[in-house]
Formats: structure tokens, C-alpha cells, sequence
């Protein structure tokens, strides 16, 4: 089926399955990137943590890889329409595969952390393949709809991952690092049923609109405070709440595995339909939505006694994350050309990992002076006061709209 027969489309190249895969498959590996070992960071502390700054390193494995993400998404961006996604799929899921699975057999935490940049740059790769991909070959709705399908199948895999990180944790500390050696099957999918395929390309008349001279002119650059807002909310809750839980006395690594697991659940809801509620809600709206739930569940956890308050506050954070990506993403197409939109996802997915590390490195003080508890209830205040921001743009836009009637 052609993509004009689909309806939505941005270009007449067949939309086969092994392209639909690519569209959906990179957030699920930024994904495993991110929160694959979160549920054991306490137990790799008692590991191989001596000092202070070592168990503050132990903390940044995960944003660490976020970090490399900020250098991995706009590389990819760039190098797409030169080398194809064929190409560029392969080396990722290698690298993803064989720096992931080094929790396995390493012994030397400073090691152990630098492995964690390469499987950070693969991972923000696929997902800048997969975003890039939807971008530009669907439009409108359909664009809204498979974008969010593609935040979904990060959180659905949720169903598989975390139960099983939650099983290989209670074996051992390393065991989670296994679930990295999924990147062998990513490899294995470009080799075998990808051609060597790129992005849509705009006619040259398109390419001769761009915008000359400054680099980043052609950039809404509002995106990346935007960018690293939802990052850092997005991310905080995976760094703290395994020592939020520990301050409670829920040290289980598959307790939390499951903890985790309901929070994607519902974010993956949420995603599957960002696409039917664009059509009823705006994006500015839908933000005010989102930033509010997290907000609200995060201040649920920071003031929690104990799992109930825990398993509250992360499944009201989950009806927030679900729309964040879909909608920064969409609203992002929007306002970008087409010859464009693999840069632009890079640089906004570069920005967005930035948050991860940024997030952290901010939050660390809160953490030692009023503990994780502290640290989340941050996390909360930086959620209502994005969601006052859009509140006041989206009245701002009702009212807009509402003297643009009246004077009609």
C-alpha cells in the first residue's frame, strides 16, 4: 500500500511492516536504556561504591547515558539522509548490544559508568531514526497517531522488560544488563528486511526556501527549555524512586519492577490515544494535562509513608508522561520543513537527554540536605509551574480566538 493510499501520508513510498517497525521500535530502546538498571542502582552502590562521589556515580549511570544521548540524537539526525537507516540501524543496535551487556562481566565502577555512554549514543540513534522516520512520512493526524503508538510501544514493552528486570534483579546486581543484548535482534531486523532506505526528501524548491546564514534560524528555539523540562520531570522519578522506596523500607528490586511497570502501562494508554485527543484538545491544553498529573504524582511519592503513597503518586505520574513526547514531537513537525525534520528531532531529542543528567546534577544538593523524598517533591514543583505557563497560553489563545469572532 502506498503512503498516498494510506491517507495522512507525506510521501508515495510504501509504508511496508519492517519500516512500521522502525517506527515504533526506537523509544522502546531509549527506553531499556534509561530505566533497565534503575531497579538495582542501590544494590551496584553497595557493590562497588565506596566514597561519596562514587555513590553519586552510581546515581548518574542512568543520566549518563542520557548525556552521550545528547550527542547520539543529532549526530543521527545529521547522518541519515547520507548513510540511510539500513546502515546506521545495524551499528546502533551493535554498539547497544555489546556496551550494555558490559554490566555483565565488569568489575570497575568507573568502567562500568563509561560503558553507559555508548549506550546512550545508540539508543538516542534509533530513537531519532524512529521519530525522523514518522516525521517524514506521515502528516496530520496520522502523524499525531503513529507518534504516539511509538511512546506506547516504549511503555507496553514495559510488559516483558520490567517483570524481567525485576526476576534477573533478584539474582544478582548484573543480571539486568542482560536485556541490552535485545540490540543483536535491532541489527538483525536493518541486515535482514530494511533496504538501504532515508527519510523523505522535499523537492529542491522546498530546499532552496530553507532559511540561509544562522544555522539555527529555521529553529523554534522556545523547544528546548521545553525540551529540558520534560526530560528532567520524565527522568527524575527513575533515579530516585528505588531510594524513596529504600527510605520506606521496600528494598525489592522486583517490587519495583512492578511499581514501574503499571506507571508505563498507563503512560502507554495515554499514548495510544494522543491521536484521538488532538482532535479535541489543543497542544497547549494537552501540556497543562500532562505537566499537572506528574506534578501531582510526584508530590504523592515526595510526601509517601510507605508503598501505597508510592504506588499512587507513580500511577497518576504515568497519565502525564504518556502524552509528553507525542505532543513536544508533533507540535515540533509542525513548525519545521520537511528537508529539516532529521535534524530537528536530533537536536529536540539531544536537548531532551541533556535534561537527564542536568535534572539530576540539580536535584543531587535536595537529595543529601532533605533526601530522595526531597528531591521528588523538586521534580513536583517544576511540573506546576510548566503547567501554570501553558494554562496562561492556552487562555491567552481562547481569548484570541474569542475577539477574532466578535470583530468578525
Amino acid at each position: 500500500m502506498s503512503g498516498h493510499a494510506m491517507g495522512g501520508a507525506a510521501t508515495d513510498r510504501p509504508i511496508t511492516i519492517p519500516v512500521r517497525i522502525v517506527m515504533l521500535l526506537g523509544g522502546l530502546m531509549v527506553a531499556i536504556a534509561m530505566a533497565a538498571i534503575a531497579p538495582v542502582l542501590p544494590e551496584i552502590e553497595r557493590a562497588l561504591a565506596v566514597t561519596q562521589n562514587e555513590k553519586l556515580l552510581v546515581k548518574m549511570m542512568v543520566p549518563f547515558a542520557g548525556a552521550a544521548m545528547v550527542v547520539g540524537a543529532p549526530l543521527t539526525g545529521f547522518l541519515i539522509d547520507r548513510i540511510g537507516l539500513r546502515s546506521l540501524l545495524i551499528l546502533h543496535g551493535l554498539l547497544f548490544a555489546i556496551a550494555g551487556t558490559a554490566g555483565l562481566y565488569l568489575d570497575n565502577l568507573y568502567a562500568l559508568v563509561g560503558s553507559r555512554l555508548f549506550v546512550g549514543f545508540a539508543a538516542a540513534g534509533m530513537g531519532t531514526i524512529s521519530m525522523t522516520t514518522i516525521n517524514t512520512r506521515l502528516e496530520g493526524i496520522e502523524r499525531a497517531k503513529w507518534m504516539g503508538f511509538h511512546m506506547a510501544t516504549a511503555m507496553l514493552g514495559a510488559l516483558v522488560i520490567f517483570p524481567l528486570i525485576g526476576v534477573l534483579g533478584e539474582i544478582g546486581w548484573r543480571w539486568p544488563f542482560a536485556i541490552y543484548a535485545i540490540g543483536l535482534a535491532v541489527s538483525g531486523l536493518a541486515a535482514i528486511a530494511l533496504p538501504g532506505i532515508v527519510p523523505a526528501v522535499a523537492n529542491s524548491e522546498e530546499v532552496d526556501r530553507a532559511p540561509r546564514g544562522n544555522p539555527f534560524k529555521w529553529f523554534p528555539l522556545w523547544f528546548l527549555p521545553l525540551a529540558l523540562t520534560v526530560g528532567s520531570i520524565t527522568y527524575l522519578p527513575t533515579v530516585y524512586l528505588a531510594f524513596v522506596a529504600r527510605d520506606v523500607g521496600l528494598s525489592s528490586p522486583s517490587t519495583l519492577s512492578m511499581i514501574m511497570l503499571a506507571d508505563s502501562l498507563i503512560g502507554a494508554m495515554m499514548s495510544l490515544i494522543f491521536g484521538w485527543s488532538r482532535k479535541r484538545v489543543s497542544s497547549y491544553a494537552a501540556f497543562v494535562f500532562s505537566f499537572a498529573c506528574t506534578g501531582t504524582g510526584m508530590l504523592v511519592v515526595s510526601l509517601s509513608s510507605g508503598i501505597g503513597g508510592i504506588v499512587s503518586g507513580m500511577l497518576i505520574f504515568g497519565f502525564g508522561i504518556g502524552w509528553f513526547m507525542p505532543n513536544v514531537m508533533t507540535a515540533l513537525s509542525q513548525r519545521v520543513a520537511q528537508t529539516r525534520q532529521g535534524s530537528a528531532v536530533g537536536i529536540l531529542k539531544a536537548t531532551h537527554h541533556l535534561a537527564s543528567p542536568l535534572g539530576v546534577l540539580a536535584a543531587e544538593p535536595i537529595a543529601r540536605t532533605h533526601g530522595p523524598h526531597g528531591a521528588m517533591m523538586a521534580g513536583a514543583m517544576l511540573s506546576f509551574c510548566a503547567a501554570a505557563v501553558f494554562a496562561s497560553l492556552a487562555f491567552r489563545r481562547v481569548e484570541a480566538s474569542r475577539k477574532y469572532r466578535s470583530a468578525a
